[in-house]
């Protein structure tokens, strides 16, 4: 049986950002940095507009834009949530996403997808 992590808490981990991660900059930070900005960048296209869906075809929101995580490591996709599962616009890290036919999709329950924070309360 394979056990998956919620979404809801890879998101809340990504999102949090570490106050570490605030550190002095150097040359290879800035690199990297640069290099997540583009990641993000090039996603956008690919992603901003599409319906992302849960386990059993439950709908989560439509993708609005796609970012680099608070601590700089990891990509965002912002989904505006659907008012039935709570509203406003949350951050899905975009390794969790997958694609299955024609459709993006996230593991996660309908009780796991409220649970995941909005990215501004």
């Amino acid at each position: 049986m394979q056990q998956h992590v919620p979404a809801w808490a890879c998101a809340l981990l990504m999102l949090s950002g570490e106050a570490s991660a605030q550190g002095a900059r150097t040359p290879l930070l800035d690199r990297a940095d640069a290099r997540m900005q583009i990641g993000a960048a090039s996603l956008v296209p690919t992603l901003r507009g599409r319906w992302l869906y849960a386990d059993h075809k439950l709908v989560v929101g439509r993708v609005q834009d796609v970012r680099v995580s608070a601590d700089g490591t990891t990509l965002v996709a912002v989904v505006a949530r659907r008012r039935w599962l709570g509203g406003g616009e949350i951050g899905m890290p975009v390794p969790l996403l997958r694609q299955a036919d024609n459709d993006l999709t996230v593991s996660g329950t309908r009780e796991t997808i409220r649970q995941i924070p909005l990215l501004r309360p």
